[in-house]
């Protein structure tokens, strides 16, 4: 078995386990060790698959006759394919290349994707269960929410249920904060993928259909701060230190974001850096990304991208001596779609709590 960066082989594992490292400085950050072991390859395999608290995991996985607790296994029938990077594994006897087998390109297995959408079941034939045709994103999808990859003519889109990335990009836009920007699906999109009844149930607990386009691509990958870290914590690095060296400005942008978005939700996960494949090095933040549970109620969230477990407020009062953000753009626009007006003014309020 390999683990491959496009067609450039970077790791083989014997049957015996034992690891023979190829390209030490394109390995997945999570894999540069000089002492690899076949466990903790395992376990980064397994952590690039979906959670099974996502929404429709289970008739995901239940559909395509997966197990539930082996992530590594799960990780496997897919060849780890992910849209989040390049890399791949291919087993002995797999005579497939890159061009053949990458989802930037090719064809998805549409019916898994509308499973991970809607929960629905579908229909499938049997030579669609064989594993080395499972061909889809949600397995590598991470994140909580419904979701599913669609190819577009100009590229293609992450839909999922989250109304307030919406008023997240607005606000964002407005403080100047380089993020991803979601717009409200289509009702011709939408159709294709959900139905009538799924549609008005979505309706009627007041969510909407999203969608954003894909950040990465062949050439830039992302690597989350949850795979920094463990790269950092190998070499006896401080992980948030060393984030913040690459690039100050965009690590003090995110304590004052989060705080004015009220986002709870930033876990090691939903942050991180972009990676140039072709020389394995780090270029810089990637833009900002899942704001769909921000603006909670909830006083007194706990930061979880600072190395001390200091209030969100906190971290953005730091964050905001140092930097001196302009948040007279907020004052300037208009109450968001999708927010109510008590949810604005608390932004409202937040933002002059900041900047007081």
């Amino acid at each position: 078995m390999q683990l491959l960066l496009k067609d450039t082989p970077l790791l083989d594992i014997q049957d015996n386990g034992t690891c023979k490292i190829r390209d030490f400085d394109r390995l997945p950050f999570g894999l540069r060790k000089e002492k690899l072991t076949f466990v903790e390859f395992m376990e980064w395999a397994a952590n690039r698959t979906l959670s099974i608290g996502r929404s429709y995991a289970k008739e995901i996985l239940n559909t395509l006759r997966l197990p539930q607790s082996n992530w590594y296994a799960v990780c496997k029938a897919c060849r780890g394919l992910s849209l989040e990077d390049s890399y791949w594994i291919r087993e002995e006897g797999d005579g497939k290349t890159w061009d053949e087998v990458n989802l930037f390109h090719n064809p998805f297995a549409l019916f898994i994707t509308e499973i991970s959408l809607s929960g629905r079941n579908v229909q499938y034939q049997a030579e669609q269960m064989d594993r080395l045709t499972i061909h889809t994103p949600e397995l590598t999808t991470l994140g909580a929410s419904a979701k599913g990859w669609i190819r577009e003519e100009d590229g293609l889109y992450l839909h999922k249920i989250g109304k307030y990335e919406i008023p997240a990009d607005k606000i964002l836009t407005a403080l100047g904060i380089s993020h991803i920007s979601y717009r409200v699906s289509k009702e011709e999109e939408i159709s294709s993928y959900l139905t009538e009844e799924r549609q008005q149930w979505i309706e009627g607990v007041g969510e909407v259909i999203v969608n954003a386009r894909l950040f990465t691509s062949e050439d830039t990958a992302l690597v989350t701060f949850e795979e920094f870290k463990i790269f950092c914590e190998t070499y006896g690095l401080n992980a948030y230190e060393e984030a913040r060296k690459i690039d100050p400005e965009a690590y003090l942008n995110m304590q004052i974001a989060d705080y004015i978005l009220n986002n709870n939700d930033r876990h090691e996960q939903n942050w991180g850096f972009f990676m140039e494949n072709e020389t394995g090095k780090l270029t810089g933040f990637c833009p900002m990304f899942d704001h769909d549970h921000a603006f909670t109620d909830y006083e007194n969230v706990i930061s979880q991208t600072t190395e001390q477990p200091v209030l969100l407020y906190e971290a953005a009062v730091d964050a905001q001596k140092e930097l001196g953000m302009d948040l007279r753009g907020l004052n300037e626009m208009e109450q968001p779609e999708y927010l109510s007006e008590g949810q604005w003014e608390q932004v409202l309020e937040r933002a002059r709590r900041v900047g007081a």
